[in-house]
Formats: C-alpha cells, structure tokens, sequence
C-alpha cells in the first residue's frame, strides 16, 4: 500500500511537487504504469464487445425470418374481366387486399400490369334497360370481389411457398455447416490418432532402456497415447454423427424443396385453370350477349320489314286504278309545268322584263335571277352569256327579243344532250334489258310500272326482274306494279345477292322469248359507296347473262330536289355510265328548271319525264315541246 499512495497521488496530481526517495518513486512509476495499461485494456475489452454485439444485431436483422415472412402486396393479373386492380403499393400491409376488396372502384382507376383504363360498372350506365344495366352491374361486382378473394388466395399460397423455399435453403446451409464441423472434427481426430501413434512408438524404443526415468516416462505417454486415442475416437464417433445428421439434413431440404416446388406447380396449375375457366365462362357470356343482340336485331329487321311491307302494300293499294281514274285525257306538259312558270325563275324573269328598258341595270337583275334558281351555276353563266352577247350587238330591243335569246339557248342545251345518247342494240332473239337506277322515293318503282305500260301497250312482251333486295317490301311494291300492268315479275328471297337475283331474271326472260326487260335495282343514298360497288357488280353480272347487256341505263331523278338531282346524277354515272334520264314529279315543283342544268352538266339527254300520277302522265321527253312551254310567260 505504501508503494500505490505515492502513485495516486501523482496521478491526481501531477504538476504538484512530490517528495520520494529513489527506490520508492522508481516502485511508483511502475505501478502507476500498470494502472494505466490495466485501464487501457479495460477500454479496449469494451469497445470489442459493444462492436461484435452491434454486429450481431445487424446481422440478425439483414437474415430473412422463416417463420412469419411478410405478405407481397397483391397485384391483380393484366385481364379485361377485372373491374379495379389492388393497390401495389410495397408498404401496403397484408391487411390491405382484404380493405381494397371492400372499397367501391373508381372509373378513373388503372391497371398497374398494362396502363389500360380498366372497365368499371359506370361504363354500363346507359346500355339497355335500367334492369338490364343493373343486373350488369351486380355481375361485374360479384365478379371483382371474386377475382380479389382469388388474387389474395394466389398471393397467400405464393408466400407460404416461398416461405418454404426460404426455409428449406436455411436447413441446406445449415446442414451443410454441420458437415464442414464434422470433416474438421474429424481431420483433428486423425491428427490426435497420428500423434498417440508416435507418442506409443517413442514409448516402446525408450522401453529398451534399463533406467528407471525412461520407464516412468513410458507409461506417462503410453497413459497419454491412450488418452488421445480415446478422444481421436470420440472425434470419430462425433464425426461419423455429424455426417449423419448433415444426411438427414439434406434429405429434409431436398423434400422441403420438392415439396415448396410441388406446390408452387399447384399453385400455377390452379391458377391456370382458373384463368381458363374465367375465359370460357367469358366466352360463353359474350357468345350469349351476341345471340341475344343478333335476336333483338332479327326482332327489329322483321318489325322494320313487316311496316315497309304493309306501307308497300297500301301503296299499292293506293296505285291501283280506281274506276275511270286512267280514262281520260293525260296531263299536258304546260299543266306539268305550271308551277316552274307561275313560281320558279320564269316568273321572275317575267316581272324583271315587264316595263322595263332593256340595259345593263336589267341585265344585273337577270344574273341574280338566273344565278339563284335551280338550273345550276354553269348553266346560269351560259344563259346570261347569250343574252350579253346578243345585247353588245344590239339586238336586244324589247323584252320579246331576251325571251326568244334564252329559248334558243336552252333549246341548244337540251338538243345538244340528245345527240349524245348512245343506247345498245341487243342481238337477234334477245331482249332488250334496261337497267333502272335512282334513290328512293324519287319514284323508280312507279316509274317502272308506267313504262311497262307503255310497252305493253304497244304490243310488246315485257319481264319485270326485281333486283333490290336491300329495301324491305321492294320485291312485292313491283310485284303489285306487275299484276296492274299485267307483266311477269321475276324475284328472289329478301337479303338475297342481288346481282345473283338479276343474272336468274335475265337468264329466265330470255328463256320466255321476253322482248323487254326492266331491271328494278337497290336506291338507298347515293353517296353510299357499297351501293356504288354493288350496281357496278350488277352491271357486270347482266353483260355475262346477256352479252352488250344492259342496252339502256335509265336514272331516275325527282324534280323537286332541286340542285341535288344534279349531285345525284353525277355520282350514278360515275358508277355505272347512265345513258338516259326519267325526271319524275314536275308537276308538284317550281324547279323544273333543274332540266337545263342536268343536261348542260351531264350531257345526259331527258328520255321520259313525269308530269302526273296516272299511267299516260310518263311522256316521252320533247326537247323543243319543252322549251317552248317552259319560257312562255305565265298568263
């Protein structure tokens, strides 16, 4: 104790002065010395183990857990039949499927798997009936919670194979482990074995000997050879049950894998099955809601053609001559005319020239006129070209002279589209086949019916073929024409090809010796380019039935249309090369200027025009007839 109090106190103070003899300060300084060395080791000792346990608990927490894995959020797979995908949110809970499941999907939701919008109940809302949209919308929910209880089932079984995988791979490495023990423990056991060996072999040569010192130091290793002996065996022992047990371990493993693999091939299988009955029952619903749509479809076709055929049949009705209606004398083209001259650009005209001096303030309101009626802008430039022509010459003197100047040059008009027509020669022994084309409602089927009429009166044999098939009633409002005319009428099966329906109506009137066929064919808007391709296969189809046929292709325009007859025309020829015009209904329209611009624009010459209801009322058109009555100032 003397020697430790000089030294604490020059460690507690060290810049004091302090009084020793030589031996007792040396024995102080070296144990103050130790002091600090023994503390210094203290320190260290500590530092390590705060190290190696804070390496412990890292390496505790980086090492996957076994025994309760945690959950991969769910994720619903790319399919169209899902409504609202689960979040896939990695900090999602396990809880979090089963809450999704309960929400209400939002129709703005996306699918994670394919950035799809995904379709929702909303998307129904207007579809059918409100019963049908709400039965649809309860499918679709039962649907998406059973494809959630589904993905939360997949999601469950895919982590509990894993779960199983992960375990099996600890056991591997733990077995294996075992096994590196075994091999050491048992490489250390062969060492003891060799060196007990050469401990007893040095026993027996010192046995040779005679001294006492050699003898008990022969039995001091022969005591010690067999004791290490004993432990290389229990090394062995030690040794050959690690092996065991890293056997035993392996085999645990391989049927831990076999067992995590088998189920996720379960899982996939079930997956799989499930995936292909969803398809099917998918398939099967869309298949029944088509037949049902094809059903109500059907339902709508019959209904639709049920109304157009009674429609056609009081049509019909209403065609039939009544007693005394087709006696008499026919309507003449100047009553036909009569509102084109007291309504249309005649009468305008006319109110323009009466007083007036004929100068170039009149000729202003000529062009207005003339540019704002229904003969079309091209003809329009031409009248009023003659007209200033003729006044830069001064013939112009009265209002007589611009009549006579615009007569003239509509008669030019007209007679120039006439010297155009190009109308076919059928050979010896074959009719006549004409092809009739025109929207509907211009009066194509009527206008069918008159001309037979016409043709059977002059001791013609006329065939009727009825090539719309497209126009519910079409076939029976021309069979009724038929039976009033007197006339066969050739048909097919409503929704048949028509080109197939013509071909077999051409073919059977040349087997009756007909003289003349008319050819009815489909008029449903002109600007439809099916309806363009199917006339051109019609045409093409009567030349292989008849060769040069159809001889005539007559399109039929209704005056009150105005300008539109114009379009109409230029569509039709476009198609199928129209050679003659039946302009209908001049009788009910202040437009019958529309003539002049359809022969003008076209070329196509005015074959037979239309200027009342009865049968003798479909005249043969008379280029200078007409121009004299339709510029005769209204009275």
């Amino acid at each position: 104790m003397e020697l430790f109090v000089p030294a604490f106190t020059a460690l507690a103070n060290p810049s004091g002065p302090v009084t020793l003899d030589p031996g007792t300060a040396v024995a102080s300084a070296s144990v103050a010395a130790i002091i600090v060395l023994v503390v210094f080791a203290a320190f260290l000792v500590f530092v390590a183990l705060a190290w190696r346990r804070k390496s412990r608990l890292g390496s505790d927490d980086e090492k996957p857990s076994i025994a309760a894995p945690k959950t991969p959020p769910a994720k619903l797979p790319a399919s169209k039949e899902v409504f609202a995908p689960l979040p896939s949110t990695p900090a999602a809970k396990p809880s979090a499927p089963a809450k999704v499941a309960a929400s209400k999907p939002a129709p703005s939701e996306v699918d994670d798997d394919d950035d799809e919008p995904v379709d929702s109940a909303w998307e129904l809302e207007g579809e059918g009936d409100g019963d049908e949209a709400k039965a649809a919308t309860e499918r679709n929910e039962a649907k998406e919670r059973e494809a959630r209880k589904r993905e939360a089932a997949e999601s469950e079984a895919r982590a509990r194979a894993e779960a199983q995988a992960r375990e099996a791979e600890a056991k591997r490495v733990e077995a294996e482990k075992k096994k590196a023990e075994a091999d050491l423990k048992a490489k250390q056991a062969e060492a003891k074995k060799a060196e007990a060996a050469r401990a007893e072999e040095d026993a027996k040569k010192a046995l040779v000997g005679d001294d006492e010192g050699a003898k008990k130091a022969i039995e001091v290793a022969s005591a010690e050879a067999r004791r290490r002996a004993a432990e290389a065996e229990e090394a062995e022992k030690a040794a050959k049950a690690a092996a065991e047990a890293q056997k035993a371990a392996e085999h645990e493993a391989k049927a831990e894998a076999a067992r995590a693999a088998e189920a996720r091939d379960r899982a996939t299988k079930e997956a799989a099955e499930r995936a292909k009955a969803e398809q099917k029952a998918k398939a099967e619903a869309e298949a029944k809601q088509k037949a049902e749509q094809r059903r109500k479809e059907a339902e709508q076709k019959a209904k639709l053609e049920a109304e157009a055929k009674a429609k056609a049949e009081t049509e019909a009705e209403k065609a039939k001559p009544k007693k005394g209606e087709d006696d008499g004398p026919a309507k003449t083209l100047r009553d036909g005319l009569g509102r084109t001259r007291k309504e249309g650009f005649i009468a305008k005209l006319t109110s323009l020239f009466a007083g007036k001096q004929i100068d170039q303030d009149l000729l202003d309101e000529v062009e207005e006129t003339l540019f704002t009626a229904d003969i079309g802008a091209k003809t329009a430039e031409r009248l009023l070209g003659a007209v200033r022509e003729a006044l830069s010459k001064k013939e112009l003197k009265d209002a007589n002279k611009v009549w006579e100047v615009l007569r003239n040059e509509a008669q030019r008009i007209l007679e120039g589209a006439t010297a155009g027509a190009k109308v076919g020669v059928p050979k010896p022994g074959e009719p006549f086949v004409t092809m009739v084309l025109g929207v509907n409602g211009t009066g194509k089927t009527t206008s069918i019916g008159k001309l037979s009429h016409k043709l059977l009166a002059d001791g013609k044999k006329v065939v009727l073929v009825a090539g719309d098939t497209f126009r519910a009633a079409a076939a029976e409002q021309l069979e009724h024409w038929a039976r009033r005319v007197g006339v066969p009428c050739i048909k097919g099966k409503d929704g048949a090809d028509p080109a197939s329906v013509v071909f077999d109506g051409v073919k059977q009137a040349v087997a009756d010796q007909a003289e003349f066929v008319l050819v009815d064919t489909a008029g449903r808007l002109h600007n439809n380019t099916n309806l363009m391709e199917e006339l051109k296969k019609v045409r093409r189809v009567m030349g292989r039935a008849i060769e040069g046929a159809p001889h005539e292709v007559l399109l039929v325009l209704d005056a009150t249309t105005g300008q539109n007859a114009i379009t109409q025309a230029k569509l039709f020829k476009e198609a199928t090369d129209v050679t003659g015009i039946i302009l209908t209904k001049l009788d009910g329209t202040a437009k019958g200027g529309v003539v002049l611009g359809v022969c003008d624009e076209m070329k196509i010459p005015i074959r037979w025009i239309g200027v009342g209801e009865r049968v003798a009322d479909l005249r043969v058109f008379d280029p200078k007839e007409f121009v004299d009555e339709l510029f005769q100032p209204p009275t």
